[in-house]
Protein backbone atom coordinates (compact mmCIF):
# COMPACT_ATOMS: atom_id res chain seq x y z
CA UNK A 1 0.00 0.00 0.00
CA UNK A 2 1.22 3.59 -1.02
CA UNK A 3 2.09 5.99 1.63
CA UNK A 4 -0.09 9.07 1.76
CA UNK A 5 1.60 12.44 2.19
CA UNK A 6 0.43 13.92 6.34
CA UNK A 7 -2.01 16.39 6.06
CA UNK A 8 -1.31 19.74 6.02
CA UNK A 9 2.13 18.82 4.14
CA UNK A 10 1.30 20.45 0.42
CA UNK A 11 2.57 18.58 -2.75
CA UNK A 12 5.38 19.74 -4.45
CA UNK A 13 5.15 20.74 -8.47
CA UNK A 14 7.26 20.56 -11.33
CA UNK A 15 8.27 24.24 -10.90
CA UNK A 16 9.42 23.66 -6.77
CA UNK A 17 6.52 25.52 -6.18
CA UNK A 18 3.75 24.05 -3.80
CA UNK A 19 -0.01 23.47 -5.13
CA UNK A 20 -2.29 25.26 -3.86
CA UNK A 21 -6.35 25.29 -3.96
CA UNK A 22 -7.77 28.69 -5.10
CA UNK A 23 -10.11 30.08 -2.49
CA UNK A 24 -13.49 29.59 -3.31
CA UNK A 25 -13.48 27.19 -6.03
CA UNK A 26 -15.21 23.92 -5.47
CA UNK A 27 -12.85 20.85 -5.77
CA UNK A 28 -14.98 19.77 -8.58
CA UNK A 29 -13.19 22.96 -10.73
CA UNK A 30 -10.01 22.36 -8.97
CA UNK A 31 -9.93 18.59 -10.26
CA UNK A 32 -11.04 19.73 -13.98
CA UNK A 33 -7.90 22.59 -13.45
CA UNK A 34 -5.59 19.98 -12.75
CA UNK A 35 -6.60 17.49 -15.30
CA UNK A 36 -6.14 20.25 -18.16
CA UNK A 37 -3.02 21.37 -16.37
CA UNK A 38 -2.06 17.65 -17.20
CA UNK A 39 -2.98 17.42 -21.09
CA UNK A 40 -1.85 20.59 -21.90
CA UNK A 41 1.42 21.13 -23.16
CA UNK A 42 1.31 24.86 -22.43
CA UNK A 43 0.60 23.73 -18.78
CA UNK A 44 2.72 22.80 -15.92
CA UNK A 45 0.96 21.80 -12.75
CA UNK A 46 0.45 24.40 -9.91
CA UNK A 47 0.41 26.69 -13.14
CA UNK A 48 -3.29 27.99 -12.65
CA UNK A 49 -3.30 28.60 -9.12
CA UNK A 50 0.10 30.54 -9.52
CA UNK A 51 -1.32 32.56 -12.31
CA UNK A 52 -4.16 33.28 -9.99
CA UNK A 53 -2.39 34.28 -7.07
CA UNK A 54 0.25 36.58 -8.98
CA UNK A 55 -2.96 37.87 -10.76
CA UNK A 56 -4.77 38.91 -7.50
CA UNK A 57 -1.55 40.09 -5.88
CA UNK A 58 -0.98 42.63 -8.58
CA UNK A 59 -4.55 43.94 -9.30
CA UNK A 60 -4.09 44.55 -5.11
CA UNK A 61 -0.93 47.23 -5.87
CA UNK A 62 -1.30 50.94 -6.23
CA UNK A 63 -2.20 51.93 -9.68
CA UNK A 64 1.20 54.13 -9.20
CA UNK A 65 3.09 50.67 -8.21
CA UNK A 66 1.47 49.15 -11.12
CA UNK A 67 2.42 51.93 -13.51
CA UNK A 68 6.25 51.28 -11.87
CA UNK A 69 6.22 47.64 -12.46
CA UNK A 70 4.49 47.82 -16.06
CA UNK A 71 7.49 50.35 -17.32
CA UNK A 72 10.26 48.40 -15.53
CA UNK A 73 11.02 45.68 -18.67
CA UNK A 74 13.48 43.96 -16.28
CA UNK A 75 11.04 42.42 -13.95
CA UNK A 76 8.82 40.95 -16.30
CA UNK A 77 9.21 37.38 -16.10
CA UNK A 78 12.72 37.46 -14.96
CA UNK A 79 11.85 36.73 -10.80
CA UNK A 80 8.14 36.72 -10.44
CA UNK A 81 6.89 36.73 -13.83
CA UNK A 82 4.60 38.59 -15.96
CA UNK A 83 1.14 38.98 -14.27
CA UNK A 84 -0.42 40.38 -17.54
CA UNK A 85 0.73 37.19 -19.42
CA UNK A 86 -0.32 35.48 -16.65
CA UNK A 87 -4.36 36.74 -16.37
CA UNK A 88 -4.26 36.08 -20.61
CA UNK A 89 -2.65 32.33 -19.32
CA UNK A 90 -6.27 32.48 -17.27
CA UNK A 91 -8.36 33.48 -20.30
CA UNK A 92 -7.20 30.70 -22.36
CA UNK A 93 -7.64 28.11 -19.19
CA UNK A 94 -11.00 29.57 -19.04
CA UNK A 95 -11.90 28.50 -23.01
CA UNK A 96 -10.86 25.24 -22.41
CA UNK A 97 -12.82 24.79 -19.15
CA UNK A 98 -16.45 23.47 -19.26
CA UNK A 99 -18.98 25.92 -19.00
CA UNK A 100 -19.36 25.43 -15.22
CA UNK A 101 -15.57 25.64 -14.02
CA UNK A 102 -14.91 28.72 -16.45
CA UNK A 103 -18.10 30.31 -14.82
CA UNK A 104 -16.69 29.64 -11.11
CA UNK A 105 -13.31 30.66 -12.39
CA UNK A 106 -14.68 34.07 -13.85
CA UNK A 107 -16.21 34.75 -10.41
CA UNK A 108 -12.89 34.30 -8.65
CA UNK A 109 -10.78 36.63 -10.88
CA UNK A 110 -13.71 39.00 -11.26
CA UNK A 111 -12.93 40.76 -7.98
CA UNK A 112 -9.65 40.99 -9.14
CA UNK A 113 -10.55 42.17 -12.94
CA UNK A 114 -12.44 45.03 -11.19
CA UNK A 115 -9.58 46.10 -9.19
CA UNK A 116 -6.81 46.33 -11.67
CA UNK A 117 -9.78 48.10 -14.46
CA UNK A 118 -9.89 51.22 -11.96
Amino acid sequence: MARSRPRGVPAASSHGATEREIDGLPRQVMAEIQRLERTRNYLFPGDVVRAVLRWQEYSRAPARRRWAYDSDADLHGDCCGDPLYERELLDGVERALSRPAARALRAVLAEADARWDR
